[in-house]
């Protein structure tokens, strides 16, 4: 098995690992290791089934069943579908989602640790994901700003997210009341490797609580564009049979646009059960 950087600091391609087959306790250990340190792996040419995906996510850690269940369209709940694909004339996945900067379910007082994307119909153009490392993201802002913003809480909801982007498709009572707003530290400690990440987004982050709403609102734009300027950003380029597994704690992430009218995209997505951020003064 061989692991190889995909951007200076984060990311990584590893190759020579058959998931089909047997890893050994050895590769695990190192594939775990990689994904708290670099935050992205990739695994180019898989050739999983859905039950072999799921089998690969769990040894990353605990499975949890994602809020939008009619986009549990497999046999297996585990698996959330991202598609422009129908099924009798319905959505058999979420279109357009996660084409904001985020990380997985920061709107839950649990977010989820990471995700498992795999690829099973990727278009030959666009449908990119971007990553950025959040490790990167704060350790480059100056001390002024990164003493201003060590003991800030941040306000996350995904109610106000969705309302502005889905409005066609609003959510139910039930999962509405399963996602109320959450506030989380703006600056979480990795329990894995004990570095501080920048803990921002766009959309979902509502304000920055005890701020006024104009200063929020500039941080807010602040951190948010600084979090994603170019040297912390990897883009991934998806090929069939790819699989994508990322950490929330120290990345964040987007989905890029593509001629939905032109190609087909099918995506399975498992993620990872949650645990409360850390605050960096923790």
């Amino acid at each position: 098995m061989q692991i190889i950087p995909l951007h200076p600091g984060f990311g990584v391609e590893i190759r020579g690992l058959d998931l089909a087959g047997t890893v050994s306790d050895a590769d695990w250990s190192a594939i775990t290791a990689a994904f708290h340190s670099k935050g992205v792996l990739v695994i180019r040419g898989c050739s999983l089934d859905e039950a072999g995906h799921i089998a690969f996510s769990r040894r990353l850690g605990e499975l949890q069943i994602h809020v939008l269940t009619q986009f549990l369209t497999t046999p297996h709940p585990e698996i959330y579908v991202l598609s422009n694909a129908l099924r009798e004339g319905k959505p058999i996945g979420n279109h357009k989602e996660g084409m904001n900067w985020h990380s997985d379910w920061s709107y839950r007082a649990e977010p989820a640790v990471g995700s498992v994307l795999h690829g099973r119909i990727c278009p030959p153009e666009g449908a990119d994901t971007l990553f950025a490392c959040m490790h990167q993201a704060w350790e480059a802002l100056d001390d002024a700003t990164q003493a201003r913003i060590l003991p800030l809480q941040a306000i996350h909801s995904y109610a106000g997210y969705y309302d502005r982007a889905f409005p066609d498709r609003p959510l139910t009572a039930e999962q509405r009341a399963a996602t109320p707003d959450v506030t989380h530290p703006l600056v979480r400690r990795h329990p894995g490797n004990g570095r501080l990440a920048l803990y921002v987004g766009r959309e979902v982050v509502k304000e920055i609580a005890g701020l006024s709403p104009e200063d929020s609102a500039a941080m807010l734009d602040m951190l948010n564009a600084h979090a994603v300027s170019e040297q912390f950003v990897y883009r991934h380029r998806w090929q069939e049979g790819d699989i994508v597994a990322w950490d929330n704690r120290n990345t964040m992430h987007q989905a890029t646009e593509y001629d939905d009218t032109k190609y087909i995209r099918l995506m399975h997505r498992t993620t990872l059960a949650g645990e409360r951020p850390i605050p960096a003064l923790a």
